[in-house]
């Protein structure tokens, strides 16, 4: 396995398995290679540099779906969420 960095490119690659020449799919930023049984053999992200800005930009923040699409939860609420927990184990005499 390896992961390099292409800067002509703006490029990060893993690479888990030796790669064919063409990537097998493209998905936006992303290129995916994988072989006959349907193991990824590679990621590729481009622009790495611009993707990992987003994520720092993001950073703490996970896309939910379903009934919680939309729904964005802070580490307030997390905080919060965690102390009302512990104040009810606290009452039922249990330890944390």
């Amino acid at each position: 396995m390896t992961i390099s960095y292409v800067p002509s490119k703006d490029e990060l690659v893993l690479k888990l398995r030796p790669l064919k020449a063409k990537a097998s799919k493209e998905f936006g930023r992303f290129r995916l290679w994988w072989d006959k049984e349907d193991n990824i053999c590679a990621i590729a992200i481009r622009p790495f540099t611009e993707e990992l800005k987003e994520f720092e930009q993001r950073h703490g923040w996970i896309h939910l779906s379903g009934i919680w699409k939309g729904v964005k939860i802070e580490v307030e609420d997390i905080k919060e969420a965690r102390h009302e927990l512990l104040t009810k184990l606290e009452q039922r005499g249990e330890k944390y």
